[in-house]
């Protein structure tokens, strides 16, 4: 168990229709990280759940990661300078269906062993229907594991839930086989299905709340990323080094960066002062990149409630017998992006509101090639945008180096924060410039991506009647 005992807010009861799990889930994540103020981790929850009540009600549906980004930036924080918790990330979906992760519970388990708190959003599967029905949030707190990290998938996860205390206040469930879900009963394909009720319902995403590295910095944080395919052009050896500087015009909170052509080697980072920068240096004589490979550099921040990267001097560099004079030849393309969400007016008080990640791709073109050597880099970011920005409304600036052009540019959505194998795997996009080119240079070119009437607020975590009768009846 992460905590023993955590904290379990229960909803009030005799108050007619109480969909406010979501709330719960959110205060037990907030409690848990520190936030709130009473004499143990019980009081301050059920603190911060009443003035989540007092805002939202307990009638209406809702998302767990609104809940806590409204809090994090309400007036009811007064640790956002001593507590780094801020950090509020989706994986999964919130369309009715299982999230799509073979390591999913392993990934929880894990989530929680890094000293993260981790809310759970379930779904019911539905006989002859593409989705399942209702929602409900739980948070969980262990699994039948010890305390190493995972390898391999935990068989329970145990859990509190703001709608029984059948057995106490922590209830503990065993996972179905990812791939044989639901046994005898309806399902939607593979998924973390678990014993909680009949159908069994299944996870469709998780909540996690992670800390910066200065809580002194901003209580509202954004995760961006940008990931730009390079290719090794040099015909005559293999590259023994890459290098590249990663830097946005905020303060970086935390960051990481990787690539995808090893995982044993781990980089030289130089960070910028003030920390608005990363220059780095990856060692790679013991794996040298051939002719003719394309390497991945990706690099994740945390910005303060803001979403740009840029990449420069990005470049391989070749052994001793290598004239430097060439290398500028083989340096790749500078490139200098921003995605920018207006906010919505009392955004908290529109239901079912919540925030997601906004996906773009494009090709960096040098147009004195020719055919397949035209293209000299493929690049996709993810920008976040949160509760209190408006969904469907998204201004994307480019800049870079001059003589360069920019083709194929395309945006989609997720409700999920992708991993990098999901980001380059994305396909489901909403707006494609396919038929204009952009030329590159110091002034940024600038793109409307409007989305108006495309993208609906899902359906909070509402509770089937059924299943709540049957939980209750555990008690």
């Amino acid at each position: 168990m992460k905590m023993d005992p955590p904290p379990d807010v229960d909803k009030a009861g005799g108050v007619g229709t109480d969909n406010s799990c979501w709330m719960a889930t959110a205060s037990n994540m907030l409690a848990g990280a520190g936030y709130g103020t009473g004499t143990d981790v019980q009081a301050r929850a059920d603190e911060i759940y009443s003035e989540m009540v007092a805002q939202y009600g307990v009638a209406g549906g809702g998302w767990t990661d609104a809940a806590l980004s409204w809090w994090l930036g309400s007036a009811n924080n007064t640790w956002s300078a001593t507590n780094p918790y801020t950090i509020v990330t989706v994986y999964g979906t919130k369309d009715k269906v299982p999230w799509p992760n073979a390591n999913g519970a392993q990934f929880i388990g894990n989530e929680l062993r890094r000293c993260q708190f981790v809310g759970l959003s379930i779904s019911w599967p539905k006989a002859n229907s593409d989705f399942g029905y209702g929602g409900h949030a739980i948070t969980a707190w262990g699994d039948n594991m010890g305390s190493s990290t995972l390898s391999v998938n935990p068989v329970s996860v145990s859990v509190t839930d703001s709608d029984t205390d059948a057995d106490g206040d922590v209830q503990t469930y065993d996972y179905d086989a990812y791939t044989s879900p639901n046994p005898g009963g309806p399902n939607h394909g593979n998924g973390w299905y678990f014993d909680y009720s009949t159908p069994h319902p299944f996870i469709k995403h998780i909540i996690t709340l992670c800390p910066i590295d200065d809580p002194s910095d901003n209580e509202l944080t954004q995760r961006v990323v940008g990931s730009y395919k390079i290719h090794q052009s040099r015909e005559e050896e293999s590259a023994t080094d890459l290098h590249y500087r990663a830097w946005t015009d905020a303060d970086i909170l935390t960051y990481r960066t990787t690539i995808d052509w090893t995982e044993k080697v781990s980089p030289t980072i130089t960070e910028g002062t003030p920390r608005r920068s990363i220059t780095v240096d990856w060692d790679l004589q013991e794996y040298p990149v051939p002719y003719c490979t394309d390497v991945i550099i990706t690099a994740e921040f945390v910005l303060p409630l803001y979403n740009a990267i840029f990449f420069d001097n990005v470049h391989f560099t070749y052994p001793d017998n290598f004239d430097p004079t060439i290398e500028e030849l083989h340096k790749k393309p500078d490139l200098y992006w921003w995605l920018k969400t207006p906010e919505l007016i009392r955004a908290e008080q529109i239901p079912n509101v919540t925030g997601g990640y906004v996906i773009a791709d494009f090709d960096v073109v040098n147009p004195l090639l020719s055919g397949n050597q035209r293209i000299v880099g493929e690049y996709r970011l993810i920008h976040e945008y949160s509760y209190n920005q408006d969904p469907e409304m998204h201004e994307f600036l480019l800049a870079g180096s001059e003589g360069y052009i920019i083709e194929n540019i395309r945006f989609g959505h997720s409700y999920g924060y992708p991993s990098q194998a999901e980001l380059w795997e994305f396909e489901d996009w909403m707006t494609m410039v396919e038929d204009s080119s952009y030329l590159l240079g110091e002034e940024p070119f600038l793109i409307q991506v409007d989305w108006e009437g495309k993208l609906p607020y899902p359906e909070g975590e509402v509770i089937p009647p059924e299943i709540l009768k049957e939980i209750r009846e555990q008690k």
